[in-house]
């Protein structure tokens, strides 16, 4: 499967934002030798993801979840997206709102310039913007 197959199927899948969410905190948790690791994040991510009951799908889902963080990694740095972000009592760790976290369940995932998954930051931070346009009534 060359990458542009495999990025329309990653595309396709749809990842609740709480299942990224917990799957980041539990990266986050790993020891520092396992967060280095591409597998053993990834072998992590499929248990999560089959102890949530997705079946034949987990791991389809676990990698969706995996290429979907490192393509939220790609736009963390960003200013905007910096406020949406608390930092973590674990030196360089930080908290995301929810916010973060639909949007990047959502964005398409594209290929950087190095092959590596990213977020377009101008349509995340768009989306961003809106999210955080009131709603509500007075």
């Amino acid at each position: 499967m060359d990458f542009t197959e495999f990025k329309r199927r990653i595309n396709a899948i749809t990842v609740p934002p709480e299942l990224l969410g917990e799957a980041m905190l539990m990266i986050a948790k790993l020891p520092a030798a396992d967060k280095k690791s591409f597998e053993t994040r990834t072998a992590r991510v499929v248990e999560l993801v089959e102890r949530k009951g997705w079946g034949e799908a987990s791991c389809l889902v676990a990698m969706a979840i995996t290429v979907r963080l490192m393509a939220l990694d790609s736009v963390l740095d960003d200013r905007l997206v910096k406020e949406w972000q608390l930092p973590a009592a674990e030196c360089g760790a930080s908290y995301v709102h929810h916010e973060v976290l639909r949007i990047a369940t959502e964005e398409p995932v594209l290929e950087g310039p190095e092959g590596q998954p990213v977020f377009a930051v101008g349509p995340f931070c768009t989306r961003l913007t809106a999210a955080a346009t009131p709603k509500g009534r007075a």
